[in-house]
């Protein structure tokens, strides 16, 4: 669970600040480099979609146990 949770986190954090640096590099006079930003909001998504599937599959395991 601790894992699950943990990679949720991580990945909310990458989503939040790959989308302010996103922000900051469209809104800059010079344009700036957009790939790492994207990749980064990319790698924040999995991270999160990872670890809500970690938490779901501990939380049914936890139910059929109970059973």
């Amino acid at each position: 669970m601790f894992v699950g949770r943990t990679l949720y986190l991580l990945g909310m954090a990458f989503v939040f600040f790959s989308i302010v640096v996103l922000i900051m590099s469209l809104f800059s006079n010079g344009g700036g480099d957009l790939m790492i930003p994207v990749f980064a909001l990319l790698n924040g998504l999995i991270a999160m979609g990872v670890g809500d599937l970690v938490i779901d599959v501990n939380h049914r395991q936890r139910i059929e146990k109970m059973k």
